[in-house]
């Protein structure tokens, strides 16, 4: 399959699923980038924000990852500045749908892994958890509406 072809699946697939999880962006034919809205979940200190996130396909889509990019800062134990740390991502095989990512992506923002967690909030995830709540509402009352 070539990467335009599987860019374009990828789109239509997208475009059917993306309100299952509140996603919003219309990529088009042809575009090897999309930014794309994913509402913060509800029961999460994330809720009410919306999350700006690029995904970049690169020339050797799809057997290289693509490359998925916070843009909106938020304060999450596997997000550092806009690199996000996920499984799969970081153990990507081309069988993964960019739907599947982004399901994982929603699921991780109400079930932080801290296993593969960023040294950024970690340490305030760990010791002072009820602060972290906090950090992370206040941090999406501020950049994420």
């Amino acid at each position: 399959m070539t990467r335009e072809s599987r860019i374009e699946e990828e789109r239509k697939e997208f475009n059917d699923w993306k309100n299952s999880i509140s996603c919003y962006g219309e990529p088009q034919e042809g575009d090897s980038i999309w930014n794309i809205v994913m509402d913060g979940p509800a029961d999460s200190p994330y809720m009410g924000g919306k999350f700006k996130i690029r995904i970049t396909f690169p020339i050797g889509y799809p057997t290289e990852k693509p490359f998925f990019e916070f843009l909106t800062p938020i304060c999450h134990i596997n997000i550092n500045g806009t690199h996000i740390c996920l499984t799969s991502l970081n153990e990507y095989n081309s069988s993964y749908t960019i739907t599947q990512i982004l399901t994982q992506i929603f699921m991780m923002l109400t079930s932080p892994n801290e296993n593969s967690a960023y040294s950024t909030y970690r340490s305030l995830y760990q010791n002072d958890y009820s602060g972290y709540l906090a950090k992370a509402r206040e941090m999406t009352r501020e950049y994420a509406k």
